[in-house]
């Protein structure tokens, strides 16, 4: 990544975390029970995890680790496409926009990337089973969040008063669904990305469960404490089969670089 590549992606983290993706800002409606938003707080959680966790997360993963950008391009692209998918199956247009701007976003990165020197090459799948037996536990959980939200999207959609920049909330719901099935499964296979992943998972699990919890009859909730409990211990078990920051791509080791700097001297 270059050194523009990296200012753009901090700009993505403020566009899509605060203003005017109000990742950050949605994310808290769930500890605010007074709210305008209390009735549907689980709903605007929704749509903050999605905007926090698979968009902005990403882009500032890259801005401190500019060599780890295959990850990065994936979880936004795996966004993208749900969010397209979920216009498509939602019968709303608005998911499209995001899916355009964050398509378009991602390209800036992978641009920046090339310009800087850095090859694609081709992933080392290798499956991890604790991870995959996780994922296909979730999986059918994730694939019936989305339906409902796709299925209420295409049935009585939100109040237009709830929509964040003109944008229904119950297909990027259901879009979130489908990101959260399809990046488990990819956390199984693809070791160099589990680290982004599984952080990401974790969260967004942690996340939901939490304001399911907190308001179980609020709009866009899993209306059933078991199902929240599970979704919390499920993303806590993400987070512990989570491995630790590795190296980055290309990266001299730490001894290498001070030996070449002590040559020099």
């Amino acid at each position: 990544m270059t050194v523009g590549g990296r200012i753009f992606a901090v700009f993505a983290v403020l566009f899509w975390a605060i203003l005017p993706g109000f990742g950050l800002i949605d994310l808290s409606t769930m500890f605010v029970e007074d709210s305008f938003f209390a009735e549907v707080a689980a709903l605007e959680t929704s749509w903050g995890v999605l905007t926090t966790f698979a968009v902005a997360l990403p882009f500032g993963w890259v801005a401190f680790r500019p060599r780890d950008v295959w990850p990065v391009l994936a979880l936004l692209w795996l966004t993208t496409a749900a969010l397209l998918v979920g216009a498509l199956l939602g019968f709303s247009f608005g998911p499209v926009v995001m899916a355009g701007v964050l398509g378009a976003m991602s390209l800036g990165l992978l641009w920046s990337a090339r310009r800087a020197g850095t090859r694609f090459e081709r992933p080392r799948l290798s499956v991890y089973w604790p991870l995959l037996v996780l994922a296909l536990l979730a999986l059918p959980c994730w694939a019936a969040y989305a339906w409902y939200a796709l299925d209420s999207s295409r049935t009585t959609g939100s109040e237009p008063e709830y929509w964040t920049m003109g944008i229904d909330h119950w297909p990027v719901q259901g879009a979130l669904g489908l990101t959260l099935a399809a990046a488990s499964l990819l956390n199984a296979l693809w070791p160099p990305a589990r680290t982004l992943l599984g952080t990401a998972l974790a969260f967004s699990a942690v996340s939901l469960a939490i304001s399911w919890l907190l308001g179980p009859e609020t709009g866009g909730s899993v209306d059933v404490q078991w199902l929240a409990i599970a979704a919390l211990v499920w993303g806590l078990l993400i987070a512990l089969r989570t491995p630790g920051l590795p190296s980055e791509p290309g990266a001299q080791p730490a001894k290498r670089r001070q030996n070449l700097r002590s040559s020099a001297v």
